[in-house]
């Protein structure tokens, strides 16, 4: 059936150089059976078919929902749920993701012309994804080098440049410089962004730059030598940067502070949150100590049983207590979650561990001198535990 399709005259794109025409008339030139559904042919089309990490448009076409567009050769095929007639046809475009998309998009070459331009690194890596853009650069910036980045793009945006698309002849496409993640061959497509930006590009764009509205950099992180930069543009920038404004005045009213006074505010509170923090710690750590100390005569073992000690705690206890016994056992954690620490100067626990995991019901190992993992025997079982394990291991 796709051979079928190759057979038709070529698609007029209308996206190709105006990505604003959504609403449009066109003749249906062909439809039959395809892909579950029915392949519709148009001789024009201001659907996009997917391409240079941009999706497909969806839409309607005769009142008949398109769930995909594609292209066969230089055919766009439109996948419609029902059959649709042969001749003319209003047609619409999704309007909503298809902006959305090209808001995206051009914010994505302003953003990537303005690092290629000011700080020499290519976008190696394009994503328009539901939620965000991610972009992919040849190589590292620094978060000062970004936040310049994201200004001047912006900056661009403000100037309201008219955005070009270009359909070079081979000779004159030896005299352009442009961006391009490829090797291409054939007819190129040119956008030409100002002086901001010219790059080989297949997908629709807005017509100027003033259209996009706004860019911002949600985060970044370092990957294959160069970096991964989550990006917004259009209204999901605009509606970004409201849900932080929202964010940041919550937090000056919780705090009792002004918005530019937040910063200070959260450094005193984690200050503060520390100190009791290791207060408590030392408290615990203390209580802890007090229940040991009811085990002084003990010869064989001791336990530890307290819901609020750790890991840490454990250790340190351990380090100090099980040094006149044959192990010290602390278990600690919710009763749906519960934790064990074991430590011995006398045993090997790591070969040891298998032993210990069975009686307690869990899993976990170590080495030689220390071992930990979880379990599951109820909190009332472990005195009669401990004194299992010490039966088996003081052989």
């Amino acid at each position: 059936m796709a051979d079928d399709f190759k057979q038709l005259p070529s698609t007029v794109k209308i996206y190709e150089t105006d990505g604003l025409t959504l609403d449009f008339d066109a003749n249906v030139i062909r439809c039959a059976p395809y892909k579950g559904g029915f392949g519709v042919v148009l001789d024009r089309t201001a659907f996009f078919p997917g391409g240079g990490g941009q999706e497909c448009d969806t839409g309607e076409i005769g009142g008949v929902r398109v769930s995909a567009a594609e292209s066969i050769g230089d055919v766009v095929v439109h996948v419609a749920e029902a059959a649709v007639g042969v001749g003319p046809c209003f047609c619409r475009v999704d309007a909503a993701e298809r902006m959305r998309r090209m808001e995206h998009h051009t914010g994505e070459h302003i953003f990537s012309g303005t690092v290629h331009r000011h700080f020499g690194l290519e976008n190696v890596g394009f994503h328009l994804g539901s939620e965000y853009v991610t972009i992919d650069t040849s190589g590292p910036l620094t978060a000062e080098q970004l936040a310049e980045a994201e200004r001047l793009a912006n900056e661009a945006i403000r100037k309201d440049d008219p955005i070009e698309i270009l359909f070079p002849t081979d000779e004159e496409l030896k005299s352009i410089e442009y961006r391009s993640k490829k090797e291409l061959s054939g007819q190129v497509r040119i956008v030409k962004i100002g002086e901001t930006d010219t790059c080989a590009c297949c997908a629709p764009h807005l017509r100027t730059t003033g259209q996009v509205g706004a860019i911002t950099i949600i985060s970044a992180m370092p990957y294959k030598g160069g970096m991964r930069l989550f990006m917004l543009a259009g209204n999901e920038a605009i509606k970004e940067l409201r849900r932080r404004q929202n964010s940041l005045k919550l937090c000056g009213e919780m705090l009792s502070a002004k918005p530019n006074e937040v910063p200070d505010a959260l450094a005193r509170l984690k200050e503060a949150y520390e100190d009791s923090l290791r207060e408590r710690t030392g408290l615990i750590f203390e209580l802890c100590e007090m229940k040991l100390a009811a085990q002084e005569a003990r010869r064989d073992f001791r336990l530890l049983v307290y819901e609020k000690a750790d890991a840490k705690i454990a250790n340190k206890l351990g380090d100090k207590y099980c040094r006149d016994v044959l192990f010290f056992l602390a278990v600690f954690g919710s009763a749906n979650a519960l934790r064990y620490v074991m430590k011995s100067e006398k045993l090997d626990l790591a070969s040891c561990a298998p032993v210990v995991n069975e009686i307690l019901k869990g899993r976990g190992g170590g080495k030689k001198g220390e071992i930990s993992g979880s379990l599951s025997v109820p909190v009332c079982e472990l005195e009669s535990c401990a004194a299992l394990i010490y039966e088996k291991l003081k052989q």
